[in-house]
């Protein structure tokens, strides 16, 4: 009886350290967290671009820059949904697809921001600023929430898995 438990107990310990060493590499971490990080920043160069579309108002490309974003985000979201989650790696993947539907979500805002800066100067007044102004803030304090939350989880799951993270810049 002590022998059968004895032998359970090893057998147990056994399969723990088996399945701890079947996990993820750190090369191989990396490489994951690289592949969704690269969406998100697909994401992010359009997001700034329609942006830099709004300080430039040029209704046309205000216009395409809201449509790029629209597409990048849809070609992310399907990119991300493709990536097999690696055996501790499952919270960045539905982080970086949380990030995505709030910036999904926000492109309504965003359609609303276009539509309202697009009206002739003689017809923009001083409510339409304000309303504006307060619209894009709430939209970019969410969107700036999402990525706050992304960089977290990424940062827990660098130290799980001993990888360094390179801040982005521009």
């Amino acid at each position: 009886m002590k022998a059968t438990k004895f032998l359970s107990a090893a057998l147990l310990f056994i399969m723990a350290a088996m399945l701890s060493a079947c996990g993820p590499t750190s090369k191989e971490a990396g490489m994951y967290n690289d592949m969704l990080m690269e969406q998100q920043k697909a994401v992010v160069i359009k997001y700034d671009e329609l942006l830099e579309s709004f300080d430039t108002y040029v209704p046309e490309k205000m216009d395409a820059a809201l449509m790029a974003l629209t597409n990048q985000i849809d070609d992310s979201r399907t990119q991300v949904n493709q990536i097999t989650a690696i055996v501790g790696g499952e919270n960045l993947k539905n982080e970086v697809l949380e990030y995505l539907t709030v910036l999904n979500a926000a492109t309504t805002d965003f359609e609303y921001l276009v539509r309202l800066y697009k009206k002739p100067e003689n017809e923009f007044k001083p409510e339409d600023r304000i309303d504006w102004e307060a619209r894009y803030k709430d939209v970019d304090s969410r969107i700036k929430e999402a990525a706050t939350k992304v960089k977290d989880v990424q940062h827990t799951f660098a130290e799980t898995f001993n990888l360094q993270i390179m801040e982005r810049t521009k």
